[in-house]
């Protein structure tokens, strides 16, 4: 698209501090909000959406989250009179009875409501548009998956024929995995549809972004999102420091470049932190027709290295007839595991450190000591008799001469039944299994059951018949990263559904913890000793 082919009418829709909340659970520093709403309002940005209204959730979400009235009104009054202030709903999460309660003490602040919908909700997505335009509030539907239904736009789009109460339908490359022809012969048909403002919504998985946006434009499209470098779900979005400069450059609009720069330093630390942004399987999911969601799943735990992601993306993992293919031995009969009365599971919090010492007082003959983290090993100068188990891939992560080091002291490697993925299973030491499955809902990978860390110790105690589990480095994890938030909110989940459980061996920390189960001291239980 020649520059000067770009149009007046050209809108660019910030959504940061939105997209970006996924990264830190919608928590953003107020001087940092501050001096970006200050950069918007003398940028050529015309709506900013800066996050959700939302029935509270189990998890913990932040402020950004859960939009108030007075935040509201505050990001308002930072804006200049022709911009307008934006929030999100997810569909899921609100419905026609109760839509208005979030809306009412909102009238005359925020300007514009939008939702992101799946092409099978669009019926409902209009009857809640209906609702918040009888507020007063522009309404606008991201239509998601464009890469999935973009051979069949008419039909998708269908319910806007003629609407004429709608301020912008944009379509969304959720998938990152769209080229510009697509998105351009897309955009062009949904203006055919639908008489208001057409808008496109891109990831950037394939470092495609700019170049989808642009050909939206060229195709008629009016309205597009981004982000300040990109900062989004996955592998991000079309960056808004780039459309600024494109804006500027094409249509000799002032940019105010050095605040920019200023807060791209601040941006770059969160970057730093948060690590945003595309890689090899994000690439290769969206140009597969994959969708992100798994993978970010799978990668946001550390679990798994990037090359097991690109072989579970290309079901190139397990391999038939191989040690991983392989039955071992169940932990139960196994005579260093059997007959204990206690478990005590050991994880990668500081706890566990300042507690190795204290744990060698326990008695083996009593207690089986089983490390759910390869990190809380390096705690102890002793391991003798001591179990580790095994998740998923996490055997890569092991040097080779610490393998052989940790198969000499161990007692067993713990892990999960076949299929597995082709080498995850060590070759030295003595390896015997468990079944999660048995308890838990368990994740796949490419067919393959992945259980966590703790819900491979769990289940370990129950089998070998124990009394008690005793957990100790399940600290809870406070930070605000967002692999933090995923180990947390796994852990909380395996626990909340092990105390469903009937007739489970009683479960207690033995340090302070973020995790909702009762408390007890371990120098309490060792003073004696």
């Amino acid at each position: 698209m020649p520059m000067n082919t770009l149009s007046n009418k050209t809108r660019l829709l910030d959504c940061t501090l939105r997209d970006g909340g996924y990264y830190t659970q919608w928590e953003f520093a107020a001087d940092f909000v501050s001096e970006y709403l200050e950069l918007v309002a003398r940028s050529p940005i015309h709506d900013i959406e800066i996050g959700y209204r939302s029935p509270e959730k189990d998890s913990y979400f932040g402020q950004y989250f859960y939009l108030s009235q007075q935040q509201l009104r505050e990001a308002k009054q930072q804006l200049r009179p022709d911009q307008r202030l934006a929030l999100m709903f997810n569909l899921k999460d609100v419905h026609e009875d109760s839509i208005d309660g979030f809306l009412d003490d909102i009238e005359g602040i925020v300007d514009l409501i939008r939702f992101a919908v799946a092409p099978g909700e669009i019926a409902r997505a209009l009857r809640l548009h209906e609702k918040v335009v009888a507020h007063g509030f522009a309404c606008a539907l991201n239509i998601m998956h464009l890469s999935k239904w973009s051979h069949r736009v008419e039909e998708v789009l269908a319910p806007f024929q003629g609407l004429d109460n709608l301020d912008c339908l944009a379509l969304v490359d959720s998938y990152g995995g769209c080229f510009p022809e697509e998105v351009g012969r897309a955009v062009n048909l949904a203006c055919t549809i639908f008489p208001g403002n057409v808008g496109f919504h891109g990831h950037d998985n394939a470092g495609l972004a700019f170049a989808n946006a642009l050909a939206a434009l060229a195709a008629g499209g009016l309205s597009i999102d981004a982000t300040f470098m990109g900062m989004g779900r996955g592998a991000g979005n079309l960056k808004t420091e780039l459309m600024l400069t494109y804006i500027g450059i094409a249509t000799g609009t002032e940019i105010p470049y050095f605040e920019l720069s200023k807060f791209m330093d601040k941006m770059a630390k969160l970057h730093e932190l948060y690590q945003w942004g595309t890689s090899l399987p994000y690439m290769y999911s969206s140009l597969s027709g994959q969708e992100q969601g798994k993978v970010m799943d799978w990668l946001i735990k550390d679990r798994f290295d990037p090359s097991v992601v690109m072989g579970a993306l290309q079901n190139k993992l397990v391999v038939q007839g191989s040690l991983d293919d392989k039955a071992f031995a169940k932990l139960a009969d196994f005579p260093a595991a059997t007959g204990r009365s206690r478990f005590i599971l050991i994880g990668s919090g500081e706890s566990a450190r300042r507690a190795a010492s204290t744990i060698g007082h326990f008695d083996l003959d009593d207690t089986v000591i089983l490390h759910t983290s390869l990190k809380s090993t390096d705690y102890f100068t002793d391991l003798n008799g001591h179990c580790i188990a095994l998740s998923g891939h996490e055997i890569q992560k092991i040097p080779e001469t610490r393998l052989h080091t940790l198969a000499q002291a161990i007692a067993c490697w713990v892990i999960a039944p076949p299929p597995r993925f082709s080498g995850s299973v060590p070759e030295i030491g003595e390896v015997c299994q468990v079944n999660p499955a048995s308890l838990f809902l368990i994740t796949e990978i490419a067919d393959v059951s992945v259980p966590s860390p703790l819900q491979l110790g769990l289940t370990a105690a129950v089998e070998c018949g124990a009394d008690e589990v005793m957990l100790i480095g399940f600290d809870g994890y406070a930070d605000d990263g967002e692999s933090s938030h995923a180990k947390h909110d796994e852990n909380a989940s395996t626990i909340a559904d092990y105390l469903a459980v009937a007739n489970v061996p009683y479960l207690v920390s033995l340090a302070p913890t973020l995790y909702r189960i009762p408390v007890r001291s371990l120098y309490a239980m060792v003073q004696a000793c």
